[in-house]
């Protein structure tokens, strides 16, 4: 029979643990990534266990801020959903899911859980299962966002506009390095801030908690930027995980977009063995948070060989 136990930081080790290695974890499921935000978000994460005691699933999850009877899995990431290994079977995963359900209704009064499910290019192995059990208990998809990915193991070419900005890019002689000091991560981000701010938003970090999370994770989070002389001109900040690079943020200035750098920053991430080595570069969605398509931003990943990886949502009433 698998219990049900709201996780404390006391499990933080055995939860790191679990989740290397899990077929669906990410870097955004470690604790030392979901907590540098805890004081925004009420944890209601929840780690599975058998009659031995042994972990077989986790749950990372908080409550809504907006209504403390709904739990979202999670509202400070970009997924969450059940974290299982290699070998979980259909059956664990099915009793895992009931008892995360059964746990928040009777144990903490939830009506709702929303659950972020994560996209299939993060997956070592195939792990939909709990897709079935969703629809299974009358689960409802009330959010779709389309993501733009390339398979790096079969690549489509690039398109001649992207070509012709990474030929200008070295014309005006752009130079791409990897950030080693806080001062250019602190550049980068007020050159995406500038640039959000045109579209009425903001960065979802602020300097100084991507220079915490890259000093807690140096190799998983990195910065690329391109100089024009010295000039910060444009940059990407890449997170790897196991199957997955994501393009976390990319931001260009003015001089940036005039000469091309962002396309060559990108032709250089992609370039690097750290990225290789993964099957998939995501850029992220592409959509509004009205649900509408940003049309142009799609057609510029689509530039570079991605195509559409959707991001899903789901509510479960209990």
């Amino acid at each position: 029979m698998i219990r049900a136990t709201r996780y404390t930081a006391q499990m933080a080790d055995k939860w790191d643990e679990f989740v290397s290695k899990a077929r669906n974890s990410t870097l955004l499921h470690r604790r030392g990534y979901m907590d540098y935000h805890a004081d925004r978000f009420q944890d209601a994460s929840l780690v599975f266990t058998d009659e031995g005691n042994n972990i077989v699933a986790l749950l990372p999850a908080c409550l809504s801020r907006d209504d403390s009877k709904i739990v979202v899995s999670h509202q400070g990431l970009t997924y969450g959903g059940y974290i299982v290994t290699p070998l979980t079977h259909t059956a664990v995963v099915e009793e895992v899911f009931n008892a995360s359900l059964g746990y928040y209704r009777k144990e903490m009064g939830i009506n709702t859980l929303v659950l972020k499910h994560i996209p299939y290019i993060y997956n070592s192995q195939p792990c939909d299962e709990e897709l079935y059990f969703i629809h299974r208990q009358g689960g409802q998809l009330i959010e779709r966002g389309l993501s733009q990915a390339i398979d790096l193991s079969t690549p489509l070419p690039m398109n001649k506009l992207r070509q012709r900005c990474m030929s200008k890019a070295r014309q005006h002689n752009v130079r791409v390095e990897i950030a080693e000091n806080q001062q250019q991560w602190t550049a980068f981000h007020q050159m995406l801030a500038a640039v959000l701010v045109r579209h009425n938003t903001s960065p979802v970090h602020s300097a100084d908690e991507l220079w915490l999370l890259h000093c807690h994770f140096p190799k998983q989070i990195v910065l690329y930027c391109a100089y024009k002389d010295t000039r910060l001109v444009a940059g990407t900040i890449l997170y790897h995980s196991p199957c997955v690079t994501h393009t976390q943020y990319l931001a260009s200035s003015d001089e940036g977009r005039e000469c091309g750098a962002l396309d060559l920053v990108i032709q250089e991430a992609m370039n690097d063995e750290v990225v290789k080595s993964r099957r998939y570069l995501d850029f992220g969605i592409s959509t509004e948070h009205d649900g509408y398509l940003n049309h142009g931003l799609t057609l510029q990943k689509e530039g570079f060989g991605a195509r559409g990886v959707c991001y899903d949502i789901y509510k479960i009433t209990l």
